[in-house]
């Protein structure tokens, strides 16, 4: 049995019901959450929220965990470009397990995909978003258009539906084709059941933070995986030099702090 860790923020419920649905078999997945004051989605309060990745990743160090994956996207790039690498090594400190953020996955998912140009939907408010867009640009990847749902809270990202997302992707059709890939950004947002019928339908590769999350853990665990129905990038390997640590990242323009 090989045993993936994920720390998902403390009203994340996307990640329990996504990572095993999709998981191959002889793969269990194992959470632990991180405590968070308050729902609203704010700036401090995810990167707080992420300070505590070392001390959360203890808790699942005894059951021979191949992985520890800090499933948080907006927790993991808000504090600034730095932050992708050095929570994940955090984790390592900690338990002496591999540390990975969803960030850190999303880099090496679009690397596999040779996908540069993205088109993006998140669930944040706007800032947040604008934010997101900052770092990928900061990390050498255009994000040429995006779309928010704007919610303000985590109750709002939980009443979305995958079937939301896919009608928001598709309204936004010519934007979406014109990009390398489509990328839906949060951890909490339910989309993996959508992607296969959402790439059928742009001709083009879509992740989602969970799909690049779960296919960044198998490889680090070393699972052979391909056919999940949950998109293409599960058919691409991790490729050489991957970005878990700093050194790898992908040359960005300039650093964000």
């Amino acid at each position: 049995m090989h045993r993936l860790g994920f720390l998902i923020p403390q009203r994340n419920v996307a990640c329990e019901i996504e990572f095993p649905r999709f998981a191959p078999e002889g793969v269990s997945c194992h959470f632990q959450r991180l405590p968070r004051d308050g729902a609203t989605l704010t700036r401090e309060s995810l990167v707080a929220m992420m300070e505590t990745v070392g001390e959360q990743s203890r808790a699942l160090a005894g059951i021979d965990i191949r992985v520890i994956m800090c499933a948080c996207t907006s927790g993991s790039f808000l504090d600034g470009t730095e932050s992708a690498w050095t929570l994940g090594a955090n984790v390592t400190a900690a338990t002496g397990i591999p540390g990975i953020t969803t960030t850190v996955a999303v880099v090496d998912a679009l690397r596999s995909l040779e996908a540069r140009r993205i088109f993006m939907v998140t669930p944040y408010p706007e800032d947040i978003t604008r934010r997101e867009a900052e770092v990928f640009g900061a990390m050498d990847f255009e994000i040429t258009s995006w779309r928010t749902f704007g919610c303000a809270q985590s109750e709002m990202i939980r009443q979305l539906t995958s079937a939301d997302v896919e009608r928001l992707v598709l309204s936004e059709h010519s934007a979406a084709k014109a990009a390398d890939a489509v990328f839906v950004s949060c951890t909490n947002l339910m989309t993996m059941d959508r992607i296969l019928s959402l790439e059928r339908k742009l001709g083009i590769p879509v992740i989602s933070s969970n799909s690049a999350t779960l296919w960044r853990a198998l490889r680090e665990a070393g699972v052979p995986a391909t056919d999940l129905g949950a998109g293409c990038l599960f058919e691409h390997p991790l490729l050489e030099g991957s970005a878990i640590s700093r050194e790898q990242a992908p040359a960005g323009r300039e650093i964000i702090d």
